[in-house]
C-alpha cells in the first residue's frame, strides 16, 4: 500500500487492531495487527476491512497510524504530542457518550512506523493511552469469579456470557454489563442499559474482555473502563468482571471479579499516564 497507494503521503491513517479474551491460564491475548487492519481498497480510507468486525476472535480496536517516509522523520515525530492527542480522543468520547455506544473506543491506540522498503526493514512503536483517576482507584477485593458467585449464579453468568460471545451482534463488543437478579438469573447487556439494571436489588458487574492471564491482576482495558464508569455514572464502588474463557466458553476459574473504590470528583478524571508510553 505504501508503494502502490499512499506513496509519499504520510498523513495519519485510521487502522484497526484486534484482541480477544484470554483463553489460556499461562498466555495473555495480545493486541494484533494484520493486513486487513489497514483501510480497504475503497476510496474511503476510513473504511476498515469488514473481516475485522463481527468476529469473536477479532474484537476491533480503533487506532491511528503515522507511517513516515524516512528514518529521520520517524525519529523526529512529536511522540508525546501525538500520544496526548489520542488520549484526549478517549476522554472526549467518554464525555460525549460515544464510548458507551462504541465501547471499543476506550482502547484506542497509536502506531508510528517507518518502512525501509529498500532493505525490507520495519521500525514501529505502539502506544496505549491510559487515563488516570485522581486520586487513584483502590482495589479492595479480587478473586476468581467462581469464588464470588453462588453455584446458581455462576451457572447463569456463564450461560449469559456464552450467549453474549456467541451472538454475531455482540461477540466483538468488549465492554458490557452483567446483571444478576434476586433469583440468581443473570443477563449480559450493553453499557447503555445500565439504568435499567440498577433496580430491584440486582447485582451489577461492569464486565470486559480481559486479555491478561495473570491470576492476581486485571487486564489493561480496566484502566479506561474505570475512567468511563467514574465520569458517567459517578459510582463510588465498582464491581467488575474480568471475563476470560477456555476453548471458547466462559471460564469462571480463570475469570476474576473485583471491587474498586473510586473517590474522584465528577469531571476530575485528571491525567494521562505518562510512563512506558511506547512499546516497539
Amino acid at each position: 500500500m505504501k508503494l502502490n497507494k499512499f506513496g509519499i503521503d504520510d498523513s495519519p491513517i485510521p487502522i484497526s487492531g484486534f484482541y480477544a479474551p484470554c483463553s489460556h491460564p499461562q498466555v495473555s491475548s495480545h493486541l494484533t495487527l494484520l493486513a486487513e487492519s489497514l483501510p480497504s481498497d475503497s476510496n474511503d480510507e476510513s473504511v476498515v476491512s469488514p473481516i475485522i468486525r463481527s468476529n469473536r476472535n477479532r474484537c476491533s480496536v480503533p487506532g491511528i497510524l503515522y507511517n513516515t517516509n524516512t528514518m529521520e522523520s520517524f525519529q523526529a515525530l512529536d511522540k508525546q504530542g501525538l500520544f496526548k492527542a489520542e488520549a484526549m480522543k478517549i476522554w472526549e468520547d467518554i464525555h460525549s457518550g460515544k464510548a458507551v455506544e462504541d465501547c471499543a473506543a476506550l482502547s484506542r491506540f497509536l502506531l508510528i512506523s517507518f518502512a525501509d522498503l529498500k532493505k525490507w526493514n520495519f521500525h514501529y512503536w505502539f502506544a496505549f493511552p491510559a487515563l488516570a483517576l485522581d486520586p487513584p482507584a483502590t482495589l479492595v477485593d479480587l478473586r476468581p469469579a467462581s469464588q464470588w458467585f453462588t453455584l446458581e449464579e455462576a451457572e447463569s453468568v456463564s450461560a449469559a456470557c456464552n450467549e453474549w460471545r456467541n451472538s454475531s451482534a455482540t461477540a466483538d463488543v468488549p465492554f458490557f454489563l452483567v446483571s444478576i437478579g434476586s433469583d440468581s438469573s443473570a443477563a449480559a447487556r450493553h453499557l447503555k442499559d445500565s439504568e435499567a439494571c440498577q433496580h430491584d436489588g440486582q447485582k451489577l458487574l461492569f464486565a470486559f474482555y480481559d486479555p491478561c492471564h495473570l491470576p492476581n491482576n486485571p487486564g489493561w482495558p480496566l484502566r479506561n473502563f474505570l475512567a468511563l464508569i467514574s465520569s458517567r455514572w459517578n459510582l463510588k464502588t465498582v464491581c467488575f468482571l474480568c471475563y476470560r474463557e477456555n476453548r471458547g466458553f466462559a471460564d469462571l476459574n480463570l475469570s476474576l471479579v473485583g471491587e474498586a473504590l473510586v473517590s474522584v470528583q465528577p469531571g476530575r478524571v485528571a491525567q494521562i499516564l505518562g510512563n512506558s508510553l511506547f512499546f516497539g
